[in-house]
């Protein structure tokens, strides 16, 4: 009998229904109604999840009627990028992973993420995320340090055509990454991030998440190393000597980084996961909740274990650190890697709630400047007029609020004196010039709101940007690679070698950056006439979409082709077991780097996928031991193709007596998965005998020499074998169904033959290396010769603390030999000068130690 759940959910509004979610927040409860207040948070259990990996599952009940254009194909695409996202956070240590076009509903044992189609939602939403919790909450009352999420679900409506929610468009995008937040976990945030409603959102596709999403979701699963990368603001509030229940606090940097936490019952606060820096910080009421919200900000307040919550105290004004409405006059709170600043209390007056709330910006941009962009980007030394809306900026009267006055914080742009007025005829609008100064790097400028006797504070009104938008003119064919992927040649502004070009939500390879300024690219795959829209996206998080409102973005259409289908074997697996699958495709286009497999079930997990043609896949995959038997769909992404293969798949029943091989295979010398030839593996098994006397071990139909102890498989892998996939099949004397699996073969380790300081002398005790020295390492092996490798794959590692690569220089009169640059980092040692190592690797090639001498710091 399975245990009662429940169900919380938030939504995404439109405008007219959104409310403000103030303040990072996750599902929090509390032992006790009385203290003491340790909260204790909502989130995947990572012990559940293999790999810490938590599999979304696209409905098969596809949407419907869709926009003009658009396609299934392109919404899923879409879905997938916007997972992505939250998978590629790296101080985080949750990953999200494809799992396929699946039947929703059908039993599963193992979490998941559920995203469906169905209009049966109160009107005016766009989506709503429900994650299920636990019913019994007694856990927390014993001590639980976190509360489960079981399952989560994730709701579009099925009619996309209801207020126009093409996949094409940026705003979709957006919702559909802020959705993929609440099912992780979090709440929302009134910091501008995307965790915001949308009327307060400032972030981009180009730059989906804001430092305050990526805080709240590693606070929730920390990577190893982010909590003392980042530093702590504590403190109390208080009005007339109570704690305050649900305040915002906000550390709002000079740069323009806002990172929010919420008090908790006593008035205390603890703001964690704050980059180094100096910051202003404030405190201000959440504001009340607006049509269809039970709660103010629509923030489910915490519950004991008994389920009693804790309702929101919104009856006080907002005050800058240490007690002032005047943010020039507020004071800098310092923050370090590893440490807290405390006693950052506030003491606030009380009133009926809040006297501003809810405001949007506009900026107008595009051509001739009549296209509204909300939290517009202003490019530097640029004059530009921005539009706002907020509860309380305007009288009844149609004049502005008594008191009002907007300021910039900091330095990246002022407003113009006297061009604050009220904008006629726009239904409430107010508007003031905005001049940005001259930036480096895309800074987010917050506005301060004050009237007669309240404070208001918007983090990111607008982005103050170096220089203009990407833009696209034209997209043209222009034949085709060796893979038989179409090329495109993309024609406009502002693109470059580091502009990234989507085709509705799969990425195109460039192949050349012109000196006319157009693209050379190699569209991902996709089905044949599929409609793709392009769109380009710069490091500055401009995209070209911003501008262009609601007109038609570029399209690339593609050659007519048969539809794609696939074959799996083997086609069962027993519950409790790895075994390696073959897909065979016909009419398909597998792309390795852009093929991802799912089995329509969170029992069903594919750990590793190598594609061997366009036709061919090879993946290892793992069976959740308590799966009930099941039948299950398969389906290949590839690119913006996708092809499924409904009730294809058997999950057995679990057999007490199966034995199996474990993945994925680990190199004993890295513990990464992959070895060179020769090299020493390490096999882990289930349902083994103690004794396997008589036994082989097989890797690619090679005799494998090896040893058995405690459920652990040493073998060494045989000599001239080549890279890439491999078999490895253990045969018993009696016959037994073992499955086999696979493991990654890879080249030699690279070779470190010297490290040298800038001054070209070898890094001995005599010339030790200091923090902030650049090191050049002499590495042999590394990629191959023809191959050009980005700093950023190459991993660096002086004494366990790892350092990033500043370049990788290949050495013409050498093949296959690179300088590898690093700057040293104060985090390698202290006191004495020591002796240290230093490696080098990329993926799972790790190169052998190499010892450099360091100097104190």
């Amino acid at each position: 009998m399975r245990p009662a759940r429940r169900v919380l959910s938030l939504a995404a509004g439109l405008i007219a229904l959104s409310s403000f979610a103030s303040g990072y927040y996750h599902w929090v409860f509390f032992a006790n109604h009385d203290g003491p207040y340790s909260p204790v948070r909502a989130k995947f259990d990572l012990n559940a999840l293999p790999n810490n990996t938590v599999s979304y599952f696209i409905s098969d009940q596809s949407p419907g009627p869709l926009m003009p254009d658009d396609s299934f194909a392109a919404v899923v695409s879409q879905i997938r990028l916007a997972a992505a996202v939250w998978d590629g956070v790296a101080s985080s240590a949750l990953r999200l992973k494809f799992g396929g076009i699946a039947t929703i509903g059908t039993p599963q044992s193992a979490p998941g993420i559920d995203v469906v189609f169905d209009d049966n939602m109160p009107p005016g939403l766009l989506a709503q995320t429900r994650p299920t919790l636990p019913d019994d909450l007694s856990s927390v009352a014993n001590g639980a340090a976190f509360v489960p999420i079981v399952r989560s679900r994730i709701q579009f409506r099925r009619d996309l055509t209801a207020n126009q929610q093409a996949s094409y468009y940026d705003a979709f995008f957006l919702t559909m990454v802020h959705e993929f937040g609440h099912s992780l976990g979090l709440q929302h945030t009134m910091t501008s991030g995307v965790m915001s409603t949308a009327i307060t959102r400032a972030t981009t596709k180009a730059t989906p998440l804001s430092a305050d999403d990526v805080a709240g979701v590693s606070l929730l699963y920390p990577a190893e190393g982010f909590l003392a990368g980042t530093g702590s603001i504590t403190g109390t509030v208080l009005l007339a000597s109570s704690g305050v229940n649900l305040a915002s606090v906000v550390a709002l940097s000079t740069s323009g980084v806002a990172i929010s936490g919420m008090t908790n019952p006593d008035g205390s606060y603890r703001i964690d996961g704050i980059p180094p820096g100096q910051y202003y910080v404030y405190a201000h009421p959440l504001p009340p909740p607006q049509q269809g919200e039970a709660y103010p900000a629509n923030i489910y307040p915490p519950q004991d274990a008994a389920k009693n919550s804790f309702p929101a105290n919104t009856g006080f004004d907002t005050q800058f650190f240490p007690g002032t409405r005047d943010w020039a006059q507020a004071e800098l709170v310092g923050v370090t890697a590893g440490a807290s600043a405390n006693g950052t209390n506030f003491y606030l007056q009380g009133r009926a709630g809040p006297a501003v709330y809810n405001m949007t910006t506009y900026g107008f941009l595009g051509a001739g400047g009549q296209v509204p962009v909300q939290a517009p980007p202003f490019v530097s030394g640029t004059r530009a007029w921005l539009v706002f809306y907020a509860n309380g900026i305007i009288a009844n009267n149609n004049q502005l609020a008594a008191g009002l006055n907007v300021s910039v914080i900091g330095g990246a742009a002022q407003v113009e004196p006297t061009t604050l007025q009220y904008d006629a005829g726009s239904g409430g609008y107010a508007m003031i010039v905005v001049d940005a100064n001259s930036v480096s790097a895309t800074t987010p400028t917050a506005l301060a709101v004050t009237t007669n006797n309240d404070l208001y504070v918007l983090p990111s009104a607008f982005t103050v940007v170096p220089s203009a938008p990407p833009s696209i003119s034209s997209v043209n064919p222009s034949g085709s690679d060796a893979q038989g992927n179409p090329l495109a040649a993309i024609s406009g502004t502002n693109l470059g070698p580091n502009t990234r070009i989507l085709f509705d939500g799969a990425s195109a390879n460039i192949l050349s950056a012109n000196p006319d300024g157009s693209l050379l690219v190699s569209a991902p795959p996709a089905s044949g006439n599929h409609r793709a829209a392009v769109e380009a996206l710069n490091n500055d998080s401009q995209t070209s979409s911003q501008a262009l409102g609601s007109a038609a973005p570029p399209w690339f259409t593609y050659a007519a082709a048969d539809n794609p289908t696939i074959s799996v074997n083997p086609s069962s697996i027993p519950a409790g077991t790895d075994s390696m699958i073959v897909i065979t495709g016909f009419n398909t286009n597998f792309v390795d780097g852009q093929t991802v497999v799912g089995f329509g079930s969170s029992d069903i997990l594919a750990r590793r996928v190598w594609v061997l043609s366009p036709g061919r896949l090879l993946l290892n995959v793992s069976a959740n031991a308590s799966a009930q038997p099941a039948i299950t769909s398969v389906s290949v992404a590839s690119g913006l193709q996708l092809a499924t293969l409904n009730a294809a798949f058997q999950i057995a029943s679990a057999n007490p007596a199966q034995m199996s091989l474990r993945v994925p295979i680990l190199n004993q010398a890295t513990g990464l998965p992959g070895a060179p030839a020769g090299g020493r593996i390490i096999i882990n098994t289930s349902g083994l005998p103690q004794n396997l006397g008589g036994w082989r071990l097989t890797i690619s139909d090679q005799n494998a020499n090896f040893q058995f102890s405690s459920g652990q498989i040493i073998a060494q892998v045989p000599s001239g074998l080549s890279i890439g996939p491999a078999v490895v099949r253990l045969i018993s004397p009696n016959g037994d169904n073992i499955p086999p699996v696979l493991m990654q073969v890879d080249a030699p380790p690279p070779v470190i033959a010297a490290a040298m300081n800038a001054s070209g002398a070898a890094i001995d005790a005599a010339h030790p290396a200091h923090p902030g020295d650049l090191v050049t390492l002499t590495v042999a092996g590394l990629f191959d010769a023809s191959a050009t490798v980005p700093s950023s794959s190459v991993n660096v590692n002086v004494a366990g603390v790892d350092q990033g690569a500043v370049s990788v220089i290949s050495v013409p009169a050498q093949p296959g030999v690179c300088l590898v640059q690093f700057v040293l980092s104060s985090n390698v040692t202290s006191g004495q000068q020591q002796a240290q190592s230093v490696t080098v690797g990329i993926s799972t090639r790790i190169s052998a130690a190499f010892p450099i001498a360091v100097a104190a710091i």
